[in-house]
Parts: C-alpha cells; structure tokens; sequence
C-alpha cells in the first residue's frame, strides 16, 4: 500500500489538464480547456477540464471526478496503480506500507517484474545491436540498408538478438532473471526435452511501447532466409502486461503530433511508422499486421475523430481491411483514404518523398474513405446490374455505421448521383440495414445484460475486459449520494457549497448600522451563527465536509486551493460530493455589455449585494428546515394514543414557539434586508 504522505505529494503536483491531455485532445476556452468525452458516444467538446479545480466534468453522460478517478475510469487502473503512474509522470518517488493483500502484491510485484524483464530486453538487444560485430554486421547492416539513420534506431530504441541457440536466455538467467517470466513474455522458449531457447534469435528487433512509454513487447523480423523459420516476423505471446487487441505500434511516440495535428495515419507494419517519422510524419500508427479492434479503436477515438488508412496498391488488401472499418463510422470517426502509387508501401514511399513533399502529397491525395469505396467497388462491378445492385447495398451498409443523420443524407445524396439512383431508393434499403444493426445492437446489449447478472454485477464487455464496478450504495447509509429531494439535506448542502464556493468572500455583518458597519468573512459569519443558534449537522458527509474545510480555512486563504484539495481527497465520498456539486465553469459575459447597454454584469462572485443576500437566505433556509423537522417530530409525538394530558401540553406549547419562528423566518425569507 502507498503511503499517505506519498500520496499527498503526487497529488500536490498533479495537473488535471496534462493527464487528460495525454489521452483526450483538449483545447483552451478561458480559464479552463474543453475535449470531446470519452466516456460516452460524442461528437462535440461536452467535456470541460478546470486546472483551477482539478477536475473534469462532461455535461452530456455526467462524467465527472479528478485525475486519478480519469485514469481508473479511462484506463481502467486500479487506484494505486493510477498513483504510480501520476508519480512516475511527475517524477515523485513513492514509498509502501506493508498492508496490501498477498494477491494484490502478487499481482503488482508479477506486473513490475515483467516490466523489468522486458527493460533488460530492450537493452540486451540494442547493446548487441551497436557493440558486436553480430550486431553490426547482421542487424545495423539490414537498418541501414533500409535507409535508418542512428538517431532514428535509438529513438524507437531498436536491436538485434544473436543468432545463436541460447545467447540471450542465458544472460537473463546470469542477471537473475527467472525463467518462468522470460517464458511467459515469450522471449524464451522450451523444447519437449526441457531446453531452453531465445525466441527472437537472428532477428531484428523492434520494441513495443505502451502509452507511458514503457516496453510491453516486442517483434522481430528474420534476417535470414535459410527456410528453418518460415515466419517473417515474431510478435511477443498474449501476456499480464502485453494485450495485441489493445496496442497500436508507435502511439508513445505519435501521441503528442496526433494531438497536435488532430488526425492520425493508419499504416501496417513497423517499418512503415519508423519510415514515416523519419520523412516528418509523426502522427502515425500501425495495427501490426491484424485487423483493427475495438481496443484499438479505442485508443485512436480518446486522442482524435479524424484518421487516415494508408494504402498500397494492393486490390486484395484493401477489400480486405474495408471490412473492418466499418467499426470506424461506427465510433463517429472522419475516415479518409490515402491511396499510393502502384509498388509503393508507406515504408518505401516516405523514403523516396522526405519531408514536405510527403505531407503534401497526404494532403492532396486523401479522399473520404466511403467515396473511395464506392469508385473502387464501382470499377470492379463493371456494367453487370447484379454486381452493381450488391455493390451499392455493401456502401449503404456502410453508410448505416454513420450516426450522423445529416452526414448520412450527404453520402446517400452522393451515392445517389454516382450510381444513377433515386435518393428514395436508396433510403429505402439504407433504412432496412439501419433497422438491422439496431436489432443487433439491442441483441448485444441483452447479451451483456445477461452476462453482468451471470457475473453477479461485474461487467463483461463483448470484448473480454473485465472491468470493477463500485458496491452499490445504500441510500440510507448516504443520503448524500441518492436521488431523495429530503429538504433539510438540500438546505445542509447549500450550506456546505456556501462555504466551499465564498468562504473567504468578505461581507458586513448582517443586520448591523452602517455607521456600525463591520466586514468579516463568510465562512468566519456562517460559523458564528451555527454556534450562536446552536446548529449541527443532520448527515454525517456533510457534517465531515464542513469540519475539514474549517481545518484547511485556518491555514489556507485561497478559495480555489481549498476546494482543489477536497476534488483531490482520497475519501472518495468526499471528493464525489464536492466534484459533483462545484461549477467547473466562471460565468461569462462580454466586457462590451456594460458600455453597449450601461449595465453591470453582477454575480455572486462579483458583487456584495448578491452574495450577502444568499448567506441570508441559505443560513435562513437551513434553520426553516430545521423546526420544520422539529414540527414534524412533534407531530408523531401529538399523534399518539396513550400521550398523557401534560405532556400533550408541553408538546402543543413547543408547537405554538416552532410556527411562530416559522413565520418570522419566513417573513424575512420574504424581505431579505442586505447592505
């Protein structure tokens, strides 16, 4: 287990927006920065990034919470593996407590061991590739040739394993590496006799990065071409830390143009993203060879909605990935296509076009990906009606991945010209495989349904990932949390945002002469009160909250930072509450209002008539809310059967006091004197 104190220093040093712009394209609006959100099917920025809060918020699915609740949400990490990645992305070294599970530490030592395994990997490699004449011969020999330069191969940290039998497995064992982890990562391999053996042997290597920068695998081509290894390529096993469907080749080092340039390049192999980087190009990934998944899928939409497909000149290989793509539209991806002259791969194309010369020719040669499937299926189909007639369905159903039902009308509207074909006829069909992907879609999530019952609330999407949800919480126990409209909550509550929002607002005491006149803060006025009237807390978050802020008012004077710490907390009831309840956003208006109409844009924040009026009023509502309560109680107390004569009396009396203080409060309600 993290230590606390270690706890507190990641999160003294984390910037909401960095570790969201890691993953979400963000763009600056005032103070704060907005991004499409990933967390549900969206097409517009609905999520907003508040440095000055430390939080995020989407105001469509209602996603909302601070930077690590975005890592275990987004990235699906547990919470003490989102602190270990704020802290190596800060730089903060961490300290531990003894006190996590044995299969918590078994499961955190395997993933760090793995880690460390592959580290030595990579380094084995590229010593071996810069400082044997194996290395050099062999592997710098075969990436020189394909026109590498040195800074290139270091940067994508490239190298080369030995041809011989065992060379690599046994320097991991001398190191003290364990067997069962080089199996495992499938760096080592054993025969039926119990020999061990290096897998990636003779091979060029190429390591896989995750996200963070961190090998998770690698792949390695064969130099040789003696026939005892038919494979071209060896790609790392299935493993804890290395999972094929959800890794794209060079997302590590294409996050930041990918973000930048607000597209990405979708090529195929290794060579073709290294190529590309090295011709200027470096918002470029590869799929490895494999048809895109939805994990992958994943990765791109969180970074940006535009991609664009390389291909080749390969007929067969380009109906083949068409397939595919579909799953693109259907995410609300701008796909285009980039067809390359006739011989040409990405890999060999960026090395004969450096520069700016390859740019421009993606940009000019980049068509919308649906038009290009209609020309090249429209050339197959010839004149023959039957082929024709399939050929147009085929594109209808991908234009009913498309969501958009004005970007559908314009595909159909094209189609409609390109074919020859009424609009109305083509609508026809198109609805017809909308209304089948719908009934799919339904089908799909009655299975998932299905599935979370079978896992007694854990949910199992389609794709294998086993996700943690919460425990359900019972409202009873956290009223806080629940959907009840309990009056006396709202009126605590109101209180407690109060404080959080203009604790240390100055205001005059309520009430007093002017002469008389005395400023003080709202947090010390509201306080002041409490004690006077003799007020506490019903709901014990809210009572919680309220304590804590009193203790960090005492020593920090900046509105902004205290409720930063509380959307920091790690009581996660505390900092859910305060997330969910603070506005992200300041009020805007246009600084020509006042001269354009000679008014003044007053709001609370601004303007001490305002903010005075509301203490008032909540600090009223709250003790409204309190005899009301108290009439109620009362009231049960009347009702009873077997009441005797005095203590009816006694209970009638109070009534009598609590409606009078009743009507006095809400007379004021009424007439809210303020200064």
């Amino acid at each position: 287990m993290i230590k606390q104190k270690s706890i507190d220093s990641v999160m003294a040093a984390v910037r909401i927006e960095e570790v969201v712009g890691d993953f979400v394209s963000l763009r600056k609006q005032g103070q704060d920065y907005v991004g499409i959100c990933p967390f549900h099917d969206d097409k517009n920025p609905s999520m907003h990034v508040s440095p000055r809060l430390g939080i995020y918020k989407c105001f469509v699915c209602d996603a909302a919470g601070n930077p690590v609740k975005f890592l275990m949400e987004h990235e699906k990490m547990s919470y003490p593996e989102a602190i270990e990645y704020l802290a190596k992305k800060y730089g903060i070294p961490l300290e531990y407590e003894r006190t996590e599970s044995d299969e918590e530490r078994q499961q955190r030592t395997l993933r760090e061991s793995l880690m460390i395994v592959n580290e030595f990997a990579q380094k084995y490699f590229m010593e071996q590739l810069r400082n044997t004449e194996e290395g050099k011969l062999m592997g710098m020999a075969y990436l020189k040739e394909r026109g590498f330069m040195d800074a290139t191969i270091d940067k994508f940290g490239l190298g080369y394993c030995p041809d011989g039998w065992d060379n690599f497995t046994k320097a991991a064992l001398e190191k003290g590496y364990k067997e069962e982890y080089l199996i495992e990562l499938g760096l080592t391999g054993k025969s039926q006799s119990g020999k061990l053996y290096d897998i990636y042997r003779g091979r060029v290597i190429f390591p896989i990065h995750n996200d963070a920068g961190k090998v998770i695998g690698f792949g390695g081509r064969i130099l040789k071409k003696d026939g005892k290894d038919p494979r071209k390529y060896v790609n790392s096993r299935e493993n804890t830390i290395y999972h094929k469907s959800d890794t794209l080749y060079g997302i590590y080092f294409a996050k930041n143009a990918i973000h930048k340039q607000q597209n990405v390049y979708l090529v195929e192999g290794y060579t073709d993203v290294i190529s590309m980087h090295e011709s200027g190009v470096e918002n470029v990934v590869a799929s490895s060879g494999t048809s895109l998944t939805q994990g992958q899928i994943r990765m791109i939409t969180k970074r940006t909605q535009n991609i664009t497909v390389l291909y080749d000149g390969d007929m067969a290989g380009i109906k083949a990935s068409m397939r595919g793509i579909d799953m693109l539209l259907e995410q609300g991806l701008k796909i285009r296509v980039c067809l390359l002259p006739d011989g040409e791969d990405p890999d060999s194309f960026a090395k004969k076009h450096r520069d700016s010369e390859l740019q421009d020719y993606l940009a000019a040669e980049s068509k919308d990906f649906l038009l290009f499937k209609a020309d090249i299926l429209s050339k197959e189909a010839g004149n023959d009606p039957i082929k024709r007639a399939s050929m147009v369905n085929e594109i209808l159903k991908s234009i009913s991945c498309v969501k958009d039902n004005i970007e559908r009308a314009f595909y159909v509207k094209e189609c409609a010209k390109l074919f020859d074909l009424s609009e109305n006829d083509l609508n026809l069909n198109l609805r017809r495989f909308v209304w089948e992907k719908t009934k799919e879609q339904s089908r799909i999530a009655q299975q998932q349904q299905q599935q979370i019952q079978q896992q007694g609330g854990v949910t199992v999407p389609m794709d294998g990932t086993q996700l943690e949800v919460p425990d359900i919480i019972e409202t009873k126990k956290h009223p806080d949390l629940s959907q009840q409209t309990d009056l006396l909550y709202e009126a605590e509550k109101d209180l407690v945002l109060l404080v959080l929002n203009y604790g240390n607002y100055l205001i005059y005491k309520i009430g007093q002469e002017e002469e008389q006149s005395e400023e003080l803060r709202v947090d010390q006025y509201v306080c002041n009160e409490m004690m006077k009237e003799d007020i506490r807390f019903h709901y014990p978050l809210l009572e919680k909250i309220f304590n804590k802020y009193a203790d960090w008012a005492s020593y920090i004077g900046n509105q902004d930072q205290i409720i930063r710490n509380f959307t920091l907390s790690d009581d996660p009831q505390i900092s859910e509450f305060v997330i969910r309840n603070i506005p992200v956003e300041e009020p805007k208006f246009s600084e020509r209002w006042r001269d354009k109409y000679d008014i003044h844009t007053h709001t609370t924040r601004n303007n001490l008539r305002i903010l005075q009026n509301q203490v008032q009023n909540i600090l009223l509502t709250l003790k409204l809310r309190i005899l009301e309560n108290n009439a109620a109680t009362i009231q049960k107390v009347l009702e009873d059967e077997n009441l005797s004569e005095e203590d009816m009396a006694l209970a009638l009396q109070q009534m009598n006091q609590i409606n009078q203080l009743k009507r006095i409060i809400s007379q004021r309600l009424n007439r809210v004197v303020s200064r």
